[in-house]
């Protein structure tokens, strides 16, 4: 999937196209946080703009009672791209919600969306039934058999029709969305770089709560009395939806405590390489959210008491055990927070077996350590005499090793672009891609410039400049 935004605050345009494991560097206040908020959010919330781009079409094909019939295959070969297209301009106006700020911020914003990805839509099948009441009635029913390019619709309760929200035309969309439009749009987890604070506080921090505490404040309490309703008026958030869903998360840890995800399931290794980054293992004992440390000791400590470290990475430890599934995106913001350089090379090996086991990861980070590890298993992956001999005597495993072509990082920085007037050239923010090598991995010049300048003073400092 490939996104494409003019205008984006502090970015004039960016295209991402995301791979397997997309990076984003990039030094302060250069944009990579609204990059990388926007396709969060456009992940977040495609399947409610969606109805709103098909229910014309769909209302128009649901005319008659009784036995309905799409033919997925002549509604949608073809015509994907189109319709992401739209769902692109629906989701511009969803920004200002995105970002927790003024519909000024993005004015003049644009998002284009497409894909490159083949979907056999005839290979996919799908029933819902749509129930209601107590003995659960069946209202209508949806399915779509394997082979088969028609979706069935079964209406047993002409209520549907009629029904403005949460009718037939909802769940009609809802099933198209997930035969045609889910392959390209991937369930999305996000760790935003908010969540050391969301770990420790997150009892406290119930932002439903705080927004109607905030709304009642702020209403006269004899408005208030005669129009109880003017509060969802104000429920405005005061969080960007990957703050407030990362603090929601992280509050619910205690009952997704008891799932465990089809990931950890297929791949307990995954877990096994988690804990032995973080020294051991987060539990609920007693309804209390412990961290319970490897040795003898076996020390147990909660989260007030435990690392920032330990802290920084809790919510990825429980969605990797409790949530992750194969061709989810896992969105994480510095994976570097808090961690030591041995730490974050032990990460960067992690999210290669995230990879290698079917999860797309998306990174943004300043960690020069982060980026010389993802190219040291890059550079592994060519699985000559030689590197297998570095890989035995180092210690990597085949299912750490990257390919390439499944790596993107992309750099924030200023480009040049045609401007009116001949022969004249504007500067632009955008996100540049960086050159990856298959023997040298990935060329990132924000870490390189700053590191090579840092060895030239010390040179200076410890030879008197005469190299």
């Amino acid at each position: 999937m490939k996104f494409h935004f003019q205008n984006l605050a502090l970015l004039d345009d960016m295209t991402v196209d995301l791979a397997d494991l997309t990076l984003i560097c990039g030094e302060n206040n250069t944009g990579k946080t609204y990059a990388t908020y926007a396709v969060y959010g456009l992940l977040r919330s495609w399947r409610q703009l969606l109805r709103g781009v098909l229910r014309s079409e769909v209302n128009t094909l649901l005319q008659q009672e009784g036995q309905y019939q799409l033919d997925l295959v002549a509604l949608f070969d073809g015509k994907v791209d189109a319709y992401l297209q739209r769902l692109g301009k629906a989701y511009v106006r969803v920004l200002p919600r995105v970002f927790a700020t003024g519909e000024d911020t993005f004015a003049e914003t644009t998002c284009t969306l497409t894909s490159q990805m083949q979907v056999d839509v005839l290979a996919r099948a799908y029933e819902q039934r749509i129930q209601a009441g107590p003995n659960g009635k069946v209202l209508a029913t949806i399915r779509k058999e394997a082979g088969s390019p028609m979706l069935d619709v079964l209406v047993s309760d002409a209520d549907m029709l009629k029904a403005p929200v949460g009718g037939l035309n909802d769940f009609v969309v809802e099933a198209i969305g997930e035969i045609v439009f889910a392959p390209h749009l991937p369930r999305v987890h996000i760790s935003s770089a908010e969540r050391t604070g969301a770990a420790i506080f997150r009892k406290e921090l119930d932002m439903a709560r705080t927004r109607m505490l905030k709304a009642i404040n702020e209403i006269d309490s004899k408005e208030l009395l005669r129009n109880p309703l003017q509060i969802l008026n104000r429920l405005d958030a005061d969080y960007a939806w990957p703050v407030e869903d990362n603090v929601d998360f992280v509050r619910q840890l205690e009952d997704l405590d008891k799932n465990t995800g089809s990931l950890a399931s297929q791949h307990p290794e995954l877990l096994e390489g988690f804990d032995d980054l973080i020294g051991g293992t987060y539990r609920v004992v007693k309804q209390q959210l412990v961290f319970q440390s490897r040795g003898n000791g076996k020390q147990r400590f909660t989260m007030q008491e435990a690392s920032s470290s330990l802290r920084a990475l809790l919510d990825v430890g429980f969605y990797l055990r409790c949530v992750a599934a194969a061709g989810d995106l896992f969105m994480i913001d510095e994976p570097e927070l808090n961690l030591h350089p041995k730490n974050q090379r032990a990460f960067a090996r992690l999210v290669a077996q995230l990879v290698n086991a079917g999860v797309k990861v998306f990174i943004t980070t300043h960690s020069d350590y982060l980026v010389k590890e993802i190219n040291t298993l890059i550079m592994l992956n060519q699985r000559s005499d030689h590197t297998r001999r570095v890989q035995q005597q180092h210690g990597y495993r085949d299912a750490e090793l990257l390919d390439p072509k499944r790596v993107r990082l992309y750099m924030t920085g200023l480009a040049s672009k045609p401007a009116k007037g001949a022969g004249r050239r504007a500067k632009i923010r955008t996100l540049k891609a960086a050159s990856i090598h298959a023997d040298r991995g990935i060329e990132v010049e924000t870490f390189d410039d700053t590191i090579e300048l840092m060895n030239t003073i010390q040179s200076e400092i410890l030879f008197g400049g005469e190299l």
